[in-house]
């Protein structure tokens, strides 16, 4: 327990801050963009889903920048018995994070007096949050390119933004703000495969290039 503690308190203090401080930053303006005040169910899910969601690419794909540098990446395929160890208790603190912000928002959306189902409406944005840095983290561990990572979940939210309804079905993000909850649970499910297949790339990337 001890040497996963040591891997998130590495992670905390020297890895993630920049994207914690953008993700918060993100929040903090978003009354800016949009209202956060009084807003019914189907508004307060438009928040939630368009905008709040958003800080999923912005934490979960960076899970592998350090080991761009040869000799962090040479240090943990040699000090831990599996590389997927450190980038697994990485993934699963910046998911904590994003879980705490999310709570923090809905939290201040509620003292803002809206109207909506929080329980439900967290897990459904979890969710979206989960795939969007799920889908940056796979093609991240595919291309080596951090650009990419941020790229691909940015076009699929696009698409989505565009009338994608009808070419997403049950992956589509924007489902709740329709009154629908089901595309919710594949969200989720395809966010875990998409962390688990991008993991996997990277390890096996990151075995060949330390030999």
């Amino acid at each position: 327990m001890e040497r996963y503690w040591q891997i998130e308190k590495m992670n905390l203090k020297y890895h993630i801050p920049v994207h914690v401080f953008v993700s918060i930053l993100m929040l903090l303006v978003s009354p800016l963009f949009m209202g956060v005040a009084n807003l019914g169910s189907q508004d307060t899910a438009k928040v939630l889903e368009m905008y709040v969601a958003l800080i999923g690419i912005v934490l979960l794909p960076p899970v592998f920048l350090p080991e761009q540098e040869h000799n962090i990446r040479d240090l943990v395929y040699t000090k831990y018995l599996n590389g997927s160890t450190v980038y697994l208790v990485r993934i699963f603190g910046n998911i904590l994070l994003l879980g705490i912000l999310l709570g923090l928002y809905i939290g201040m959306l509620g003292l803002n007096r809206c109207e909506f189902p929080a329980g439900r409406y967290f897990c459904g944005t979890l969710a979206e949050m989960l795939f969007l840095g799920g889908l940056g983290l796979f093609f991240y561990g595919l291309c080596d390119n951090l650009v990419a990572g941020y790229m691909l979940p940015i076009a699929y939210y696009i698409t989505a933004m565009g009338g994608g309804e009808k070419y997403l079905k049950m992956f589509y993000p924007f489902s709740m703000a329709g009154g629908s909850y089901g595309e919710k649970i594949w969200l989720a499910v395809g966010g875990v495969v998409l962390v688990g297949a991008g993991v996997w790339l990277r390890c096996r990337r990151g075995r060949k290039e330390s030999q």
